[in-house]
């Protein structure tokens, strides 16, 4: 009975020196824990909305359509922006590379930044920290090769406080910018630059006040609308021979649905080019899914098109003579193309 009772108390005592260690492990862990601010927990919300392709093709047609042909009409000109999440920590824990150009050149680049940003209590926003290339030619192309950066400290880059945009949340978008003519934006006119973005998961809009030479004007220029770019993987088929089916995939295309265009040349010596497009179609009043494959250019005969939902993840074309079929860009998708072509 002696023994009995001593292995039941050496038995309560390991349990309770147990549950004093585990107590003492939830305690600290518990003190470990971090709280997020409100301002921290959308510095997060952006980081994971920003990142993506962006194009205004649409905005450029609805000018067209409604007799704006030139910047003097209040034409928009073209812009696809490139935005990337990338590892820099002498940067922060929080930073992007944005590359843009324009008229859809990709050599035509407009705008070249490394964006550090935080949640700036103080200012109660969101702080973007917009770093100038010192040497942008370097680091061109890092949105498709992040490698491109790897090794880049502070000091290959400039920045300028008064350029930094402060952000807040406006309903369902992030929204801000610098404060009106603070920010010299330097270049050839020495210009003064007021720089506004709004984004979504959507997209992401942007506006500018500038000045040219020594003439400062207050005319900030309407919103330029990007709508986030979704990736497809086509399969581009020729027949083998004269009047065969077409079942020979020439190529492989990776293409958008914002105004992505690939130009080819046919089996017969015509240049064509194929345009994915997500238009606006008047007469049904809805966005509407496009495929077109025109004769020369975008401004040739249309030789043959389909259309189907804007949020449809395939759509393809066959008239006999060319087939397109395209897929939302995934492994999964590239892999069962390859699948269906496998002599191509």
């Amino acid at each position: 009975m002696i023994r009995t009772g001593s292995s039941n108390t050496k038995d309560k005592t390991i349990r309770w020196l147990s549950l004093v260690v585990l107590t003492a492990l939830c305690a600290s862990a518990a003190a470990q824990e971090r709280s997020y601010t409100l301002l921290e927990r959308e510095l997060e919300y952006l980081m994971e909305i920003w990142p993506g392709d962006y194009d205004n093709r649409e905005q450029v047609q609805f000018d067209f359509n409604v007799g704006k042909r030139s910047p003097d009409q209040g034409a928009h000109m073209r812009v696809h922006s490139q935005v990337r999440r990338v590892n820099l920590p002498a940067f922060g824990d929080y930073v992007l590379y944005v590359e843009s150009f324009a008229a859809n050149n990709p050599k035509n680049v407009t705008q070249h930044h490394l964006y550090e940003l935080e949640a700036d209590e103080s200012a109660k926003a969101i702080r973007v920290r917009r770093h100038r290339f010192n040497d942008g030619q370097q680091f061109l192309g890092s949105h498709n090769d992040s490698g491109l950066l790897d090794g880049l400290t502070r000091d290959n880059t400039s920045t300028d406080p008064a350029c930094d945009l402060l952000l807040t949340r406006d309903v369902d978008a992030i929204a801000g910018g610098t404060e009106p003519g603070s920010c010299d934006t330097g270049g050839t006119t020495g210009g003064i630059n007021a720089y506004q973005v709004r984004i979504t998961e959507a997209g992401f809009w942007f506006q500018g006040q500038a000045a040219t030479g020594e003439q400062e004007t207050n005319q900030i220029s309407s919103w330029y609308q990007l709508e986030r770019v979704r990736w497809f993987q086509c399969m581009l088929d020729f027949p083998r021979e004269d009047g065969g089916r077409p079942v020979n995939t020439v190529s492989y295309v990776r293409i958008h649905d914002q105004g992505g265009t690939y130009p080819f040349t046919y089996r017969d010596g015509r240049e064509m080019v194929f345009t994915f497009r997500n238009t606006w179609s008047y007469g049904m009043q809805r966005e509407t899914l496009v495929i077109v494959i025109q004769e020369g250019d975008e401004s040739g005969k249309t030789l043959v098109y389909g259309w189907g939902e804007p949020g449809a993840d395939r759509i393809g074309v066959n008239p006999g003579w060319i087939r397109l079929q395209c897929d939302l860009d995934t492994p999964k998708t590239r892999k069962f193309q390859q699948w269906l072509r496998p002599d191509s």
